[in-house]
């Protein structure tokens, strides 16, 4: 099967289909892929209208679709339904779980964890988040605080110093863009997975997919650092298309190669993506004892912890793979 890769469209003003083959054409160019080969859309600005056939295609293989503006704060999401027929009952035990204030404080904290180490090459961990016994309305605190000591510094260093992230400047533009564009690769696998994207355990309202920005936030401070590295420098980031520097950032990320300790693999960060969600499922389901989410470390020898999924990536084996991931 080919590797399916998500793709992002500026100003789409034609789509045209042949069995399975999509054309886009768009503002500076065209695509044409296998609807095999997709695994999720996003159309920013303008699209021209989707036809049923464009939309049942996508929906036949599972595939988000997703049109972002700037000029507007929530993003248009297609996607297809779940279905309730189906042997493994995940979906009413992510309910359960979400219920369960122990269990729902479980997956808040694991989730926190992962993303203050994914911002540490930024801001350090805040200092009283290795105290226990926090109820998860004042985990959310902690991290609301923590978010506003990193969105300052991340603002000042490329130069946004006088605007902040929820303020509209194209800096946020371009972060939002790119937070949208990376959310469908979530979506996708959370939808493949049976699992219900409005039912997260961080972000509570059912209004919007609230898993998808629940998982993504365990790889928040990667995907910033993809950006950041790219726009620092930049002389008049504000005279220039940042976005667009931005999504291509964050394409050429999603191939990057690393290591990750809980299932001893060699991944690329879009295959750690789809990861978190197998991880969910292995804690839903009672594959592992807690939620151990798959992220970027270095090999540390000992016994090999269950975490009850595996990626699709390079396992060890009588290779150079320890090596290899050393050196990653």
């Amino acid at each position: 099967m080919p590797k399916r890769t998500p793709i992002w469209l500026p100003y789409t003003n034609k789509i045209t289909i042949k069995k399975n083959n999509i054309c886009f054409e768009y503002k500076g160019g065209a695509l044409s892929k296998d609807i095999t080969e997709i695994l999720s859309i996003m159309f920013y600005g303008s699209v021209d209208s989707l036809n049923q056939e464009f939309v049942e295609l996508c929906t036949r293989y599972a595939v988000p679709i997703c049109i972002h503006r700037r000029n507007m704060a929530q993003a248009t999401w297609i996607t297809p339904s779940i279905s309730p027929f189906y042997d493994d009952d995940i979906l009413s035990k992510q309910i359960d779980f979400r219920n369960s204030i122990k269990k729902s404080n479980h997956v808040c904290k694991k989730i926190l964890d992962s993303k203050f180490k994914s911002m540490e090459w930024l801001v350090n961990i805040p200092w009283n988040w290795k105290l226990h016994g926090y109820t998860q309305k004042e985990m959310i605190n902690i991290e609301a605080l923590h978010a506003r000591a990193y969105w300052q510094k991340y603002y000042k260093d490329l130069g946004f110093g006088e605007y902040t992230r929820r303020s509209e400047n194209k800096l946020s533009a371009a972060l939002d863009a790119s937070s949208k564009f990376v959310s469908g690769i979530f979506l996708r696998w959370i939808i493949y997975h049976k699992l219900s994207p409005y039912h997260g355990f961080i972000h509570i309202p059912n209004s919007y997919p609230a898993l998808v920005y629940d998982l993504m936030e365990s790889y928040r401070g990667y995907i910033d650092k993809a950006i950041y590295d790219r726009l620092l420098g930049i002389e008049h980031p504000e005279e220039m298309d940042i976005t667009a520097i931005s999504l291509k950032a964050i394409e050429a990320f999603l191939d990057t190669k690393i290591y990750t300790e809980p299932t001893r693999q060699i991944v690329s960060f879009q295959e750690l993506f789809h990861g978190s969600i197998l991880a969910l499922r292995a804690y839903l389901r009672g594959d592992s004892k807690g939620l151990i989410i798959p992220m970027p470390t270095k090999p540390n020898g000992g016994r090999p912890v269950k975490a009850g999924y595996k990626l699709y990536g390079r396992s060890a084996g009588p290779t150079d793979f320890w090596e290899v991931a050393k050196n990653l």
